[in-house]
């Protein structure tokens, strides 16, 4: 009988694969059996695993975010975490209703069961019912932080899996380019699974190639076997169709490395559809961020001064806007901005480049702290012992050898301290080490001095001047060196960047001229300039004196410490090992570096009109602050008291007396600071997807503000 379904004349899986990704149906509802489970697994682990059908998709999220778990473990430990927080929201709803009780606010509540029900039947519950809304308000917020929770966990391995498909995209054409230059110089496929599984550089697509390894050398599996589970299992549709192409040409015997070469120029083509993309939503963002903290925040205020003209209390909604939920907003937007841009960042080296920094400093600190303990072993065994003691660690206490430790850790300590300009430089943050104090002894100083007095109502009285001594000074004295290290930096690997391509074309133009890699780069190096000239010559006398090229060309990655140039000098490093022609593996390094750039370059041009929105924004959001203080608030200060109008026969319009201009003076010009440092790092994110670059735009924008407040 033919087949009448695709499904039908499909080769199915093996049930080996089925039964490692999704979950298997108990046919066995027997009380022994659902007995057996439950005294196995527990009540709710048992529960989950007689009904797996609803959770298939949990399990393949699970398994493509790599958390390492069943999908009935997983939805154990959500029960009982939502539990937890069942508790919190009941405590936290207690406590709401307790506080509401006391104001009065629930007494005051009108019930609507009045309008469904007769007088005979709500009378008796009138009496109850503050207690009846307080278990209502508890039980309302312990359902919401509870069911919140349990739907949170079970949607996050999702996104999860998602942003991890989207790092495979953008980090896929290069690691196809880092296999097309092994695959070009000899060696074999295999060997070009194992290398990019150990290239840490290639973030998440590292991680795949290292399950396809794992597969084959921990489970036995042959490399189309192990190709077919990290295919069936990848998050990345891209790199799904790249494994289906590569067991296609593996199956049909076609040549791997022509085949390399082809994917890697078709998927870096999906990679800028895939920033053009992000670059729209980038984009879409921006407006929305103008409309929500530009515009929103000024419509509000408006209405709260109309109010407040008409003599409304609204002194507490415009604290809680513009103290508390416009700040938060903008902590979020920028947190949903950094979540939405996390793939596309490709920072696994910066990242590693930064551990290692302060790797350096712990290393050095221990090794103090290892040194001190055995000067103490070795004068304990001078005066009680025989000279061989042994220490703390169980080495042998040694003259010769702990004097040569204490110098080296003393030259170590030296090197750090002696030139902490330079680590400040490799990681700014470490000069939160030095401001920070700088910054606290400067807020004691104007205490004592009596520049300003952190009370509200020196605020209300002086808001400028109190502003800047208790808030802007030691902002500035943490923010200012932040910004310059970090901008220093920046554009040093820009620069590295921009001319790294240029250096890798006439390496690979001496090489193919005959010319050794030692003298190519002596003679690079001599018409070369800067930072790049300095480490291209130690990297020729590395090589020179240690005959180790692929040890040199490492030390030199880190040495750079550029997050984009570590990969291209690990292909450089590995291609080179295995193949003859090193000319052809450093011009595919060339290309890949100035695609790379080039992505990069794409995205800041495109990004440029999206930053001036926002900072135009802020201009129209300053200007219209301005006015209101100038035309609106300065003319009611200067109005008479009421006693003093009345008594000439003149009146004030309904309110007047009542409006805090002194708050609003307070308000005007804190909000401007706030939306300052917002929209300046803002304009950093969408720039160079960095808040830090994005401090030269908040202290520039905040400059402007308080010259504006100065002089108007």
């Amino acid at each position: 009988m033919p087949m009448s379904s695709d499904t039908e004349t499909s080769v199915p899986l093996p049930d080996y694969e089925v039964e490692q990704y999704f979950p298997r149906e108990h046919l066995d509802e027997s009380p022994e059996e659902v007995r057996r489970l439950r005294d196995r697994y527990g009540y709710i682990r048992a529960y989950f695993k007689r009904h797996p059908s609803g959770h298939r998709d949990l399990q393949r999220w699970l398994n493509q975010a790599r958390v390492g778990t069943t999908y009935d473990i997983y939805l154990t430990q959500s029960i009982k975490l939502a539990l937890i927080t069942t508790l919190v929201g009941a405590v936290l709803g207690g406590v709401a209703a307790v506080v509401l009780a006391r104001l009065g606010i629930l007494a005051n509540v009108s019930s609507p069961l009045r309008l469904g029900l007769s007088s005979g039947l709500i009378a008796p519950l009138l009496q109850y019912k503050v207690a009846i809304l307080a278990w209502a308000l508890v039980l309302l917020a312990g359902l919401i932080f509870g069911g919140g929770t349990y739907y949170a966990r079970y949607y996050i391995p999702k996104s999860r899996a998602e942003m991890r498909g989207r790092s495979i995209d953008i980090l896929l054409p290069h690691a196809i380019v880092y296999m097309y230059a092994l695959s070009h110089g000899g060696m074999s496929f295999l060997e070009v699974i194992r290398s990019v599984a150990e290239a840490d550089d290639y973030g998440e697509v590292s991680r795949e190639f290292e399950m396809i390894a794992r597969d084959m050398e921990l489970f036995g599996n042959d490399l189309f076997t192990a190709l077919r589970n990290s295919r069936n299992l990848t998050p990345s549709l891209n790199f799904e169709q790249f494994l289906d192409d590569l067991l296609s040409v593996l199956d049909s015997g076609g040549d791997v490395t022509a085949f390399l070469d082809r994917e890697s120029s078709t998927y870096l083509e999906e990679a800028r559809d895939e920033q053009e993309e992000f670059i729209e939503t980038l984009s879409m963002l921006s407006e929305v961020f103008v409309a929500a903290f530009v515009a929103a925040p000024l419509l509000l205020i408006v209405t709260l001064m109309v109010i407040s003209f008409l003599g409304g209390d609204t002194l507490v909604q415009l604290y809680a806007l513009n103290y508390l939920i416009f700040p938060l907003g903008m902590a979020l937007f920028l947190l949903l901005v950094d979540v939405l841009s996390a793939p596309y960042t490709q920072d696994t080296v910066e990242t590693q480049h930064d551990v290692t920094v302060v790797e350096e400093i712990r290393d050095a600190i221990s090794d103090a702290a290892t040194v001190i303990r055995r000067e103490i072993e070795r004068t304990r065994a001078e005066r009680w012992g025989d000279g061989s003691a042994v220490a703390s660690d169980g080495g042998i206490v040694d003259v010769r050898y702990d004097t040569y430790r204490r110098s080296n850790v003393l030259y170590t300590l030296r090197d750090l301290v002696g030139n902490p300009v330079d680590l400040m430089k490799r990681q700014p943050y470490l000069s939160a080490i030095v401001t920070v104090p700088l910054a606290l002894a400067a807020l004691v100083a104007v205490l004592v001095l009596g520049l300003a007095t952190p009370t509200l109502d020196a605020m209300l009285a002086n808001p400028y001047n109190t502003t800047v001594w208790l808030a802007v000074v030691p902002f500035g004295i943490v923010a200012v060196p932040l910004m310059v290290f970090h901008e220093m930096r920046v554009r040093r690997e820009r620069n590295l960047e921009r001319r790294f391509p240029d250096t890798l074309n006439l390496l690979s133009s001496a090489n193919q001229m005959g010319i050794s890699l030692v003298e190519s780069l002596a003679l690079v190096a001599r018409w070369s300039n800067g930072a790049l000239a300095d480490e291209l010559r130690a990297l020729r006398n590395d090589i020179r004196w240690n005959h180790d090229a692929h040890a040199a060309l490492m030390a030199f990655a880190k040495r750079l410490g550029v997050p984009q140039l570590s990969r291209v000098i690990r292909l450089i490093a590995s291609g080179g090992r295995t193949s003859g022609d090193l000319s052809r593996v450093l011009s595919v390094a060339a290309e890949d570096t100035r695609n790379r750039y080039k992505l990069e370059k794409s995205r800041r041009r495109a990004m440029g009109s999206y930053i001036a929105i926002v900072v135009i924004g802020y201009f129209v959001y300053l200007f219209v602050i301005l006015m209101l203080g100038a035309s609106y608030l300065a003319p009611l200060a200067e109005m008479t008291v009421p006693e003093t109008s009345a008594a000439n026969g003149q009146s004030l319009p309904i309110g007047i007396s009542s409006i805090p201009i002194s708050s609003y003076h307070m308000v005007f010009l804190h909000s401007a600071l706030i939306q300052a440092i917002g929209s300046g790092l803002l304009a950093g994110k969408l720039a160079d997807n960095s808040a830090l670059s994005g401090l030269k735009y908040a202290l520039g924008l905040a400059a402007l503000a308080l010259v504006a407040f100065a002089l108007v």
